[in-house]
């Protein structure tokens, strides 16, 4: 009988690799199993291959992020300070949680202050042991998306959700992303959030308190139909706000901006949104639109060279945006030396004429000029934090009539605040015919830059019918332009009257001219 031959010592090894291999996934497998389920035997929902509840860590409060106590309200409880140093008296915040001792504006003189980080914080956070709120992942694709999520959950982005202040537009929370300052915005109010998801259950028919992240695939937010221009015009703010004005991005919308913004949200470039692509595009769109926008100009400034004076977007997980920190507000730079405040000046008339005439496919006509929406970076540049109240103008599909007949506009006569307010109301009634003509209107962004911020003259500080078109504020007096030196104060003085109230046709924009030249004088000789 003959022999059988013994296997060479390669199939040997060969066949001891597959064995190993074999054993190894069998454990990961078993490894999955037990880490997918909950302790009462149910499959959580994978997102990104890990569970939503699990995925974020939250910089935990420690001393370096905290304010001396600079005061107390009568019931011994912490008052809230907002982003300007305003208290506000209530002690609920927007999340419904009640002030405690730990809930702090970050001083300006603590470690977190303007100057440069060194070092990063501690990371003495737990990573498997994140609270929903604020993120609320578990309600995505209804969020603004994901790109950070992965960023939070290994720790190179942290937020520290007890240093945090209310802003007109929902909770705001101050962190780090690696060595870089940011703050993660919620972006809307908890109310808003509600009306949008009410809407998505309303919309599928199902009950209030529906699974949004299910629901929303199915709703019309995912559908074609609300990505057609008359949608964005005359439907979508219908969702969460109470007048058009409340969503003025969407006011002159074409349909190359919607394919441009489509584009963001396109993770594959192929051209077609998926569900879960579109409903991050509708709820950014919906809620408050400025993520959004500083994406889509950050795209801008790819591809045209356009520096927009706006805060670098880095990106959202869950229900948080999250920006570059912009800086100190500019109200801070109001008593600086007088070239400083030239500077400044300088600098906010030169962003309205980036706004208007630097890139040739878009405008952006932006009307509240309170100085809470500007802040100064680290290098000393101006920039506009708050786009939610921005109109994005197509320049190409909103050519200015050339016709007699159709034109609405008297170029024969001033236009000043009642020809603006005019003008707003009939655009928010007729945006199709009414868009055409924001390129000519757009020069009245300079009146309410110079009369808002620029000027110190207090008869320019009346409120009036037409220029403060979004919110009732208390206003500085003072403006960058206060205690002007003997030998310019009547050519400064007189050039912002003009630039707020023209008496010819024409005057304000002149006017800007020679006033921008004077400050570069100024600038260069001081």
């Amino acid at each position: 009988m003959a022999r059988r031959g013994r296997l060479p010592v390669t199939v040997k090894l060969l066949l001891c690799c597959m064995l190993a291999i074999l054993f190894y996934v069998c454990y990961k497998i078993f490894q999955f199993t037990n880490v997918s389920n909950d302790s009462t035997g149910s499959t959580r929902r994978s997102y990104d291959g890990q569970s939503r509840s699990d995925i974020l860590p939250v910089l935990p409060n420690y001393d370096a992020f905290r304010r001396p106590n600079t005061g107390s309200n009568e019931d011994g409880s912490k008052p809230l300070m907002l982003s300007e140093g305003h208290i506000y008296d209530d002690k609920v915040f927007d999340d419904g949680s009640s002030e405690t001792n730990d809930s702090k504006e970050i001083s300006e003189d603590s470690d977190y202050s303007d100057s440069k980080l060194t070092s990063l914080p501690p990371k003495i956070w737990n990573p498997s042991n994140i609270p929903d709120y604020p993120f609320e992942v578990q309600k995505c694709p209804t969020c603004f998306g994901n790109s950070l999520c992965a960023s939070f959950s290994n720790g190179d982005a942290m937020l520290n959700i007890t240093s945090r202040y209310l802003d007109d537009n929902g909770m705001v929370y101050s962190g780090y992303y690696k060595r870089t300052k940011i703050l993660g915005k919620r972006m809307a109010s908890n109310a808003n959030f509600m009306k949008l998801d009410n809407f998505i259950c309303v919309n599928t028919s199902q009950d209030v308190n529906c699974d949004v992240s299910d629901a929303v695939v199915m709703s019309y937010l995912a559908s074609d139909e609300a990505l057609s221009v008359q949608h964005f015009k005359n439907e979508l703010w219908k969702i969460t706000h109470s007048s058009r004005a409340e969503l003025s991005a969407t006011i002159c919308s074409s349909r190359r901006f919607i394919d441009s913004i489509k584009n963001l949200y396109n993770e594959d470039k192929r051209g077609i949104l998926n569900e879960e692509e579109r409903s991050n595009l509708m709820t950014s769109l919906i809620l408050n639109p400025e993520g959004l926008l500083l994406k889509f100009f950050m795209e801008s400034d790819s591809t045209e060279g356009t520096i927009w004076p706006l805060p670098f977007y880095i990106g959202e997980c869950g229900r948080i945006a999250v920006i570059e920190d912009p800086g100190k507000p500019l109200i801070q730079f109001y008593n600086d030396t007088w070239v400083k405040r030239v500077s400044l000046s300088l600098q906010l008339l030169d962003m309205i004429d980036k706004f208007c005439k630097e890139n040739s496919d878009w405008l952006l006509l932006f009307t509240d000029f309170h100085h809470s929406n500007f802040a100064v970076t680290e290098s000393g540049r101006v920039i506009l934090t708050k786009l939610k109240d921005v109109v994005i103008v197509d320049k190409y599909d909103n050519k200015p009539f050339t016709g007699v007949a159709d034109n609405h506009i008297n170029y024969d006569r001033p236009c000043n605040e009642e020809c603006f307010a005019a003008f707003v109301q009939k655009l928010l009634k007729n945006p199709t015919s009414y868009c055409k003509d924001m390129q000519y209107y757009a020069q009245m962004m300079y009146a309410l830059g110079c009369r808002w911020l620029l000027s110190a003259n207090i008869d320019h500080k009346v409120h009036s019918n037409g220029f403060n078109t979004a919110k009732s504020y208390p206003v500085n007096p003072a403006g960058l332009l206060h205690s002007l030196p003997s030998d310019h104060e009547q050519g400064i003085s007189e050039l912002l009257d003009e630039c707020i109230h023209e008496t010819t046709p024409g005057g304000r924009l002149s006017a800007v001219e020679e006033l921008m030249d004077l400050l570069q004088e100024i600038q260069y000789s001081g």
